[in-house]
């Protein structure tokens, strides 16, 4: 029984993401560069951009020559890391064969859950609603189905935005006869102009010539092309099972501070912040480091090994705070706090109640914060703590 392979790409993705953390960004041609020169690139157009011939990869001074009405958008990486685990958390509540390609890209292979192509194309079609869930509307993925691994790529190719293209078993190269020998990952312009100079110009074309002729023209390479050209390839989804080796957080503060009680404030809420992270995803740490960086840059960072591993955000700051309580007499500029040593499951369970009790409270706590996001409750001493989150929304400032 041949494989089911999902390919999900999404569609203009730094340019959307930044139109969906941004409303007066939506609907108009913007281009997400590195920076804010002239000597830059467009790293991804939006929609309305491309329709207008800018292109990705297209310097900045020609994409303003082409559209000189463009928006130029610094790239935030955090922001895209955070949507980019977001929807793989959705891929993995369909099937936990997901393999994640790129940034803005991942396989998945749904061979057991969805049973057939039939069951595949409604898993798409599940993952495409929970996305608009979870990342927003603006963010639009395009799907390809198929039983392997390029070929679901090239599908998902076919139509965008916020295609799906199903590719069935002994169709393969019909989709390859209608598409360019580039069309395929894995045939560059050099690949490509090299099967020209052989007088190759289309699969039809590559699959006349006899394996043992591309294996003498591109050695091992070409009995990759051969299979490539019969609508063959890679089948096996590889998911990263590695785990995080850290969860941290660092905020840089509104203002430079000598207060003692504005450094516990910010240190506090950013333990909160490290322990949610580490009780989503079902670690617990045995090892803290909190550091502080001075308004002249300079900094001093100190870590401690634990007894027992801690997912408690107080718990997590009343070690960071001891450690980091006498700083030199500066300005402080920015504070961190960093959980490592990580191990599966929570803390162990206390013998006291009050510590049982307060368990009980942060799960209950975890849940409306799974629902209405990492600001859905705060702790009373942190009421006048107003710590600045990214445009996006979508998630806490500063990750590590």
């Amino acid at each position: 029984m041949p494989r089911i392979i999902l390919h999900v790409d999404m569609n203009s993705y730094f340019a959307s993401v930044e139109q969906q953390a941004n409303p007066f960004l939506r609907g108009k041609p913007i281009g997400v560069t590195g920076k804010r020169k002239e000597r830059s690139v467009v790293a991804a157009a939006s929609r309305e951009a491309k329709k207008l011939g800018v292109a990705t990869a297209m310097s900045t001074w020609q994409a303003k020559k082409i559209l000189p009405s463009i928006i130029l958008v610094m790239g935030d990486p955090e922001k895209y890391g955070d949507i980019t685990r977001r929807f793989n958390a959705v891929f993995r509540e369909h099937t936990h064969l997901v393999e994640q390609f790129s940034v803005d890209e991942s396989f998945l292979d749904v061979t057991d859950t969805a049973r057939d192509f039939l069951g595949a194309t409604v898993i798409a079609q599940s993952i495409k609603a929970r996305l608009q869930e979870e990342c927003g509307a603006f963010i639009k993925a395009s799907v390809g189905i198929a039983s392997n691994k390029p070929m679901a790529k090239l599908a998902s190719e076919r139509m965008k935005p916020d295609g799906l293209t199903v590719v069935l078993p002994g169709r393969e190269t019909e989709l390859l006869d209608a598409s360019a020998l580039e069309d395929v990952c894995g045939i560059g312009p050099r690949i490509a102009a090299r099967l020209r100079g052989l007088g190759v110009d289309s699969f039809a074309d590559l699959r006349a010539r006899p394996v043992a002729q591309l294996v003498a023209a591109f050695n091992s390479y070409g009995n990759w092309l051969h299979d490539v050209a019969h609508g063959r390839g890679d089948d096996h989804v590889a998911p990263d099972e590695s785990d995080p080796r850290s969860v941290g957080h660092s905020y840089t503060l509104p203002t430079n501070t000598e207060d003692p009680a504005v450094v516990r404030h910010y240190l506090l809420t950013l333990c909160d912040k490290v322990a949610w992270r580490m009780r989503r995803d079902g670690f617990a740490a045995r090892c803290v480091t909190a550091y502080i960086r001075y308004g002249h840059f300079h900094g001093i960072g100190k870590q401690r090994q634990l007894r027992e591993p801690i997912n408690d955000g107080l718990k997590l700051f009343e070690t960071a705070w001891d450690m980091m309580r006498h700083w030199n007499d500066a300005p402080v500029r920015l504070v961190g706090v960093s959980a490592s040593s990580l191990v599966h499951g929570n803390e162990q369970s206390s013998l006291f109640q009050k510590e049982r009790k307060m368990s009980s409270v942060l799960t209950a706590l975890d849940a409306i914060q799974t629902r209405y996001g990492s600001r859905a409750w705060t702790r009373a001493s942190l009421l006048t703590t107003d710590v600045m989150e990214r445009t996006s929304g979508f998630r806490y400032d500063h990750e590590l």
